[in-house]
C-alpha cells in the first residue's frame, strides 16, 4: 500500500518536471492558487461553503472511475484496496476540508469529510457509466460524454435553483445558474485525441468558430430551465439576471479556447495560472482569451490544413 503511494507521488513529480517546472515550486504554486481561488469563492459569495463542498465531492468522484478501480482491485488484496480508496479520498478532500475549518464551517467540513469516505464504497460502475440518453443526440462528445458524468450535479444545481426560488433568494439561484456554467468547463478539460479534430476538413477560425457554436447551443439547453425559471420568479430582476446568463457562456467558451491553446497536450501550470488569474479578474480574460487564440491557431493550423 506504501509503494502504491510513493508510485503516485513521483507520477506527480513527473508531470510536474515534464510541464517544466521543478516538483517543489510545483506543490508551493499549487497551494498558492488553490487558496487564491477559494478565497476569491468565499469573498464573492456567501453560499461558498456549500458550493465548496459540491467542488470536493465533484472532485473526489473523479477518482471513482470504474476502469481505474477495476485496475487497483486487480493489483490489491481485499484487504487492502478499500484502504487504499478511503485514504486517497480523504487525503483530496483534505485540503478543502483545512479551509472549511479555517473559515469554522463545522459542519460542512464533516460533511465533505464524510462523503470522502463514503464514496469509496459507490460502485461507479453500476450507476454513473451505464449508458443513459442525453438532450444532445449526435451533436460532438464533450457535452454527451459530460452529461453522463455529472447529471447528478446538475440535478443538485436546479435543486439549489428551486430552493433559492422556495425561500425567494435571488442570489442563490443567480449562483446555482452559474454553477451549470462551470461544470460545463470541466467537459473541456482533456484534450482529444489528434484524430477527432483533423477529421474537420476546415480552417482552424471555422473548427474553433464551430466548437464555440456548439458549446453555446448545448449549454442553451442544460442551462435553459435555469434561466426562466429566474426570469419568471424574479421577474423584477429581468436585466440583472439576462446580463449575468449571458455574460456566463465566457465560462466555457474560455476554457474551449484554452486547451486548444496547448493541444494535444494538457494546459500546462503557468498558462493554468494566468487562466486562473483571468477568471478572478474578469477584465483580464479578454487579454487573456486573445493570447490563447493565437496560441490555439498555432497549434492546429499543422492539423487542420486543408
Amino acid at each position: 500500500m506504501q509503494y502504491y503511494f510513493a508510485i503516485q507521488h513521483k507520477r506527480l513529480q513527473r508531470w510536474l518536471t515534464d510541464l517544466g517546472m521543478n516538483p517543489y515550486v510545483g506543490y508551493i504554486t499549487g497551494f498558492l492558487v488553490f487558496v487564491l481561488l477559494s478565497t476569491f469563492l468565499f469573498y464573492k459569495t456567501v453560499h461558498a461553503s456549500w458550493i465548496y463542498v459540491l467542488i470536493a465531492v465533484f472532485t473526489i468522484f473523479n477518482l471513482n472511475d470504474s476502469a481505474r478501480n477495476m485496475r487497483l482491485k486487480s493489483i490489491f488484496s481485499s484487504h487492502d484496496y478499500p484502504l487504499i480508496r478511503i485514504i486517497e479520498n480523504c487525503l483530496t478532500a483534505l485540503p478543502f476540508c483545512v479551509y472549511l475549518l479555517c473559515h469554522l464551517k463545522i459542519l460542512q467540513a464533516t460533511i465533505t469529510f464524510l462523503l470522502a469516505v463514503v464514496i469509496t464504497f459507490i460502485p461507479s460502475y453500476k450507476f454513473w457509466h451505464k449508458i443513459m440518453s442525453t438532450p444532445f443526440r449526435r451533436l460532438p462528445f464533450e457535452f454527451i460524454i459530460g452529461f453522463r458524468k455529472s447529471f447528478w450535479l446538475i440535478a443538485i444545481v436546479y435543486f439549489l435553483v428551486f430552493k433559492a426560488i422556495q425561500v425567494d433568494n435571488y442570489n442563490l439561484g443567480l449562483v446555482g445558474m452559474v454553477l451549470i456554467f462551470f461544470i460545463a468547463m470541466f467537459y473541456y478539460q482533456k484534450p482529444e485525441p489528434e484524430y477527432f479534430v483533423w477529421i474537420f476538413t476546415v480552417g482552424t477560425n471555422k473548427f474553433l468558430k464551430s466548437k464555440l457554436l456548439t458549446c453555446i447551443v448545448c449549454l442553451s439547453i442544460l442551462s435553459f430551465g435555469a434561466v426562466i425559471a429566474l426570469l419568471i420568479a424574479f421577474s423584477e430582476y429581468w436585466l440583472s439576471t439576462t446580463v449575468v446568463y449571458l455574460a456566463a457562456y465566457i465560462l466555457p467558451s474560455s476554457m474551449i479556447v484554452a486547451k486548444y491553446a496547448t493541444y494535444p497536450y494538457e494546459m500546462n501550470i503557468p498558462q493554468g495560472i494566468l487562466y486562473a488569474i483571468s477568471l478572478m479578474f474578469p477584465p483580464l480574460l479578454l487579454f487573456t482569451l486573445w493570447i490563447f487564440y493565437k496560441q490555439s491557431r498555432r497549434r492546429l493550423d499543422p492539423i487542420l490544413e486543408c
